[in-house]
């Protein structure tokens, strides 16, 4: 079929219920499948628009441009980024398009960042770029903090603290100005040939897994950059294989602050498990105990 006549199926199929059809009514009505629209208009929305028709309501995709430009434009008017709940406030549309597209609110600020860089409209968004830039900064301050307080005071590398005066010594040897803020930070050593030290991050946990993943038990199907991180199978019964999902995090608890959709995920691997009241539906490895880290 031509545009033409896609249109004019659109605008009849319009008619006939009196507002913007759905892609399931249109291909109901009309026979035209979401494919044979895509490859002419890109999608529903474009289509819907090409036949002078709004595409808003259930079941129509928005745009990702309408989608970020109005998260930003929340970001502008409070001043700050926007939590999900003020955002559901404030916004055009709620936090379902944005969960279902990028798998985490907490990513949709560095989402919007490489939006704007694509498109060279970082002019015109210069305050907003730099409220996700201040996050992103205070973000990589704490955990960098974090890691030094617990590996690198608590943990130190090597020698035995034996009193109060030699910890006092070793606190200072290891204080914040000694520490180099454009290296990276590594966990406690480890005595293993593929990992020198603990992981600090959940790059760290990502690598582990894959030295580990055969002995676990998974045979990696794909890694992907949005929510569930990795796809597997793992034998159930002998001789039978089952997909699942896995996310991966450096504790679990950041499954829950992160946002991600408990229904999503069939694994959380981790290098520390410390979330109590996670859902019995979801596996938890924690691979700190298979080097016999507690």
């Amino acid at each position: 079929m031509s545009r033409e006549e896609i249109i004019a199926a659109v605008q009849k199929c319009a008619r006939e219920l009196g507002r913007t059809p759905t892609r399931a009514e249109l291909k109901k009505i009309t026979g035209i499948s979401l494919g044979q629209v895509k490859r002419l208009f890109r999608g529903m929305t474009f289509a819907l628009r090409a036949a002078g028709l709004n595409p808003g309501g259930r079941g129509h995709l928005i745009p990702t441009e309408d989608l970020l430009l109005d998260w930003a434009r929340v970001a502008r008017k409070m001043g700050k980024l926007p939590a999900m709940n003020r955002y559901q406030q404030a916004g055009r549309c709620t936090h379902v398009p944005f969960i279902r597209r990028y798998g985490s609110w907490v990513v949709v600020p560095e989402a919007f960042e490489r939006f704007a860089r694509e498109k060279h409209i970082e002019g015109k968004w210069k305050d907003v770029l730099a409220m996700v830039a201040a996050r992103k900064e205070s973000g990589l301050r704490k955990r960098v903090m974090r890691v030094v307080d617990e590996t690198a005071f608590d943990n130190p590398v090597s020698g035995e603290v034996s009193n109060a005066q030699d910890a006092a010594q070793m606190k200072l040897r290891y204080s914040r100005r000694n520490f180099l803020r454009d290296r990276a930070v590594a966990g406690p050593p480890l005595d293993l040939d593929v990992l020198a030290h603990e992981p600090a991050n959940e790059l760290g946990v990502v690598y582990f897994f894959g030295t580990q993943a055969q002995r676990l038990g998974f045979r990696v199907l794909t890694f992907q950059a949005v929510f569930p991180d990795c796809e597997a199978m793992r034998e159930v019964h002998k001789g039978k294989w089952q997909r699942v999902r896995i996310e991966f995090e450096y504790e679990s608890r950041n499954f829950k602050k992160h946002g991600h959709k408990r229904d999503g995920c069939d694994v959380i691997v981790c290098w520390r498990h410390n979330w109590p009241e996670c859902p019995k539906s979801i596996e938890v490895v924690e691979l700190c105990k298979i080097v016999g880290r507690n």
